[in-house]
């Protein structure tokens, strides 16, 4: 990869107009999920099965997704490494394979797959997997909300110069120059909704297949909510929509109108 970068900025305060939203032909979401973190469920092994049943006419196939966690533990003389495996995850899947439905222990997760759908079509089935979550799981509150959307943007031409297509990328000091390889942009810009937060992490994705004639990045946008909720719709959906606008600013914010013809706009509201 040969990028060039000159210097640039990103405002994250969208508070001080309208939201402009747009619809793009060439959209560059490979997939965007929700996650609802809850305490204190009522768990046990049948809890995966009765929510199955609730959602099966829909979300037919299953599998178990399995999770590993490492841990070092440190000591005064001594320190351990190693891998825990923690309970799985069940993935419940429609037939095209579009959307996915994951449940643990205090924890769902909506994934809408490729081919992306709009917002407005996969929203309700965050709501409706939290109504089903609530019946068989009886969880006492939402603790975390997590909306991610992570893109992936292709652009023709063996050097980009970054400037024209993004708001957020390297910044180098002139005694370097402005071009330069492989980099990771990560930060969080705290929301002025309580809670609410947007981590924006932007670096170039693997493209082996374009080298040289494309250049492909990837521009994960997660908002997410840390402060204890009611689990019911009305509360959700709120604080949902709030970090679906969030989500939209940082992205709008993030990229120029070169990016956007290029992306084909298809109109603005």
């Amino acid at each position: 990869m040969s990028v060039d970068s000159e210097p640039g900025r990103f405002s994250g305060d969208h508070r001080q107009g309208e939201i402009t939203k747009r619809s793009y032909r060439n959209p560059p979401v490979v997939e965007a999920l929700c996650e609802i973190y809850f305490a204190d469920s009522s768990w046990d092994d049948t809890v995966p099965g009765a929510f199955y049943e609730r959602v099966r006419s829909r979300f037919p196939r299953k599998q178990r997704r399995e999770i590993q966690e490492a841990r070092i533990t440190m000591g005064p003389e001594t320190s351990t490494a190693g891998v825990q495996r923690l309970p799985p995850w069940m993935q419940f899947l429609t037939e095209d394979g579009s959307l996915m439905i994951q449940v643990a222990e205090n924890l769902v997760v909506v994934n809408q797959l490729l081919p992306y759908r709009h917002f407005e079509n996969w929203e309700p089935i965050i709501y409706e997997t939290l109504n089903v979550y609530n019946e068989v799981a009886l969880p006492k509150r939402i603790v975390r909300i997590g909306l991610r959307y992570i893109n992936r943007i292709e652009i023709p031409g063996t050097i980009i110069p970054m400037q024209d297509y993004f708001k957020i990328y390297p910044n180098l000091p002139p005694s370097l120059g402005n071009r330069h390889g492989a980099f990771l942009v990560r930060v969080e810009a705290p929301q002025a909704e309580p809670g609410h937060s947007v981590l924006i992490t932007f670096g170039p994705a693997d493209s082996p297949q374009l080298a040289g004639e494309t250049q492909a990045f990837m521009l994960d946008l997660y908002d997410r909510v840390s402060r204890p909720l009611d689990p019911n719709e009305a509360e959700l959906k709120k604080e949902v929509r709030i970090a679906h606008d969030n989500v939209v600013m940082a992205f709008e914010g993030s990229i120029t109108d070169r990016l956007r013809d290029l992306l084909d706009v298809e109109e603005r509201t």
